[in-house]
């Protein structure tokens, strides 16, 4: 298959996946922000001045959306799952939430132009390719007031780890560039799909995290796309999984 029919059809299956897990969450999934996650977003709330709009890019069911709201901002949630934005309107309901709106829309579909005086993306470009990385942070960028806060999460993974994994994919001809994780996508989302209600916490762990794309970009490349895109990086924090990158817009 040609690559760029391949990602589509990647993206076809990520939306899908979500949707299907969509009515376990807060049952089974995103019930617990870590530390280190609560305290980047402390950090990004403490460079905002006064109300502001806000854009939770990838929100899911809306996880991180109870601590955004709570200083008194305007959020927007944007996912391109619509099964995950129904169980965060479940959860956030606009009668208790009047600051809170979600939309369904994908990071590649952002078109908003000097909106937001802050931005998250957390979890979720690690199922981003490398041909939508530099696309999607200048869409940030375009999307953020000048001086605008982003606090991103990226696969803190070693890339060494995941050779092998290249290679399989590659016997089976599937289009891959280093760093894609996908060897076992087809038969580990297959086996997701087929679960009903789905509850990843019946898989392994590693089976769970292959049943949708990732992409683990070295943090050298990402500090290129960041700086190419228009930000400058204040702080920055490794965990086991994450790096956590806080930067602001330059201009």
């Amino acid at each position: 298959m040609e690559r760029t029919e391949w990602l589509k059809k990647i993206r076809i299956m990520a939306e899908s996946l979500y949707d299907h897990g969509a009515p376990s969450y807060w049952v089974n999934l995103g019930v617990h922000i870590d530390d280190m996650h609560r305290e980047f977003i402390n950090k990004f709330l403490s460079r905002l001045n006064g109300q502001c709009n806000l854009l939770d890019a990838a929100c899911g069911a809306g996880l991180y959306d109870g601590m955004l709201l709570e200083p008194g901002h305007n959020v927007l949630g944007i996912d391109q799952s619509g099964g995950m934005l129904t169980r965060a309107r479940e959860h956030y309901t606009q009668e208790n939430f009047p600051g809170l709106r979600y939309a369904k829309m994908g990071l590649q579909e952002m078109d908003f132009q000097a909106a937001f005086d802050g931005i998250i993306c957390m979890d979720a470009m690690e199922h981003i390719c490398p041909e939508d990385w530099p696309v999607i942070l200048s869409k940030f960028h375009q999307a953020l007031k000048p001086k605008g806060v982003i606090y991103i999460t990226v696969d803190a993974l070693e890339l060494d780890d995941y050779r092998e994994s290249y290679e399989r994919a590659k016997a089976k001809g599937l289009p891959v560039v280093y760093g894609e994780v996908v060897d076992e996508l087809d038969e580990a989302y297959a086996e997701a799909m087929a679960l009903e209600p789905l509850d990843l916490n019946t898989l392994s762990y590693e089976r769970a995290d292959h049943t949708v794309y990732h992409y683990k970009p070295s943090m050298e490349q990402v500090r290129i796309w960041y700086d190419q895109a228009g930000f400058t990086i204040e702080d920055e924090a490794t965990t086991d999984e994450y790096v956590h990158v806080l930067a602001r817009k330059k201009a």
